[in-house]
């Protein structure tokens, strides 16, 4: 490899023209140290015309899975570092600095998979006062695909994505590395943005249809998903309360709310913790509608429009 390029940088790509200058602008802040392959996924818009002209390699890769372009972005990669950025993440200033710290510890303890949760810009929108900012503050076991950061002796010897997998590839990755031994570290410092959070409860409840897919995609992975269930209960008390509604009980449909509310504020006291007066008003009304994609997800597998 290249002496100067202490890292590839792996980025997925699909029609992601509004973003994709932004982020390869950040990542080559520092000239050419870092090798950065964008992997377009069949975009119809300049996406890989932005890129060319960033400087990035630009690879055509138009079918597979989110998983599947990744691994593509890797065979051609050379380091023996790797660098797993969406399209739409623009790292921090200091950023390129830490990593060259990063990269020290994983060549000499490889089995790492490192990186950090993506952090929300600083929007005037209640997703993101309410819940997107609210992201980094609960710990997990993986790092997300986002920003993942790992070592091509680890990479390949887990084989790197799962290709079947149409969401929660890195879940399913971490789980691998974890197997194997390595160790999960989410680290803070390393300071990135996602630009491309919905910013409607539209675009907010398509972007959980879509995760939730994942979770339904068998039997198995519905039964391993507590989500999953509180989605399925939330779609059996909707189905109940609107059948009661057209049996004459108009009450049925208040009291759905009422109580879907109520569960959807004990789930977000479990995940985010207590929080300010307002936050603890308004984020419960936020996970309902997370709940309801994830609700539609389950409804898309059920009919069968779900990929299999």
């Amino acid at each position: 490899m290249n002496n100067k390029k202490i890292a590839s940088v792996i980025i997925p790509a699909f029609n992601e023209e509004q973003h994709i200058a932004n982020t390869l602008q950040a990542l080559m802040l520092n000239g050419n140290e870092l090798e950065v392959i964008v992997v377009d996924n069949g975009s119809t818009d300049q996406t890989a015309a932005i890129a060319n002209r960033s400087g990035a390699e630009v690879i055509d890769f138009p079918e597979g899975t989110i998983a599947a372009v990744r691994n593509r972005g890797v065979k051609a990669a050379s380091g023996d570092v790797l660098v797993f950025i969406d399209a739409d993440i623009r790292v921090a200033h200091d950023w390129h600095e830490k990593l060259r710290a990063v990269i020290k510890k994983l060549r000499a303890a490889p089995m790492m998979v490192t990186g950090s949760r993506v952090q929300s810009t600083e929007k005037d929108n209640w997703l993101h006062r309410y819940w997107f900012s609210e992201l980094t503050s609960y710990s997990a076991p993986y790092i997300n695909s986002g920003h993942l950061i790992t070592t091509r002796q680890l990479f390949d010897q887990v084989q790197g994505f799962s290709e079947a997998l149409e969401t929660a590839e890195d879940y399913d990755f971490c789980q691998k590395a974890a197997d194997a031994g390595a160790v999960i570290y989410n680290d803070p410092a390393l300071v990135v943005m996602h630009d491309g959070y919905p910013e409607t409860l539209a675009g907010f409840v398509r972007r959980e249809r879509w995760h939730g897919g994942q979770d339904v995609a068998s039997w198995q992975q519905f039964i391993d998903s507590k989500i999953a269930w509180f989605a399925a209960l939330n779609l059996i008390l909707f189905i109940l309360a609107l059948a009661a509604t057209l049996a004459g009980q108009y009450l049925a449909v208040p009291v759905y709310f009422f109580v879907m509310y109520g569960i959807s504020f004990m789930l977000t006291l479990y995940k985010f913790g207590f929080k300010k007066i307002n936050y603890m008003l308004v984020m419960p009304v936020i996970f309902y509608f997370y709940l309801c994609g994830r609700s539609l997800a389950l409804i898309d597998r059920l009919t069968g429009r779900a990929k299999s």
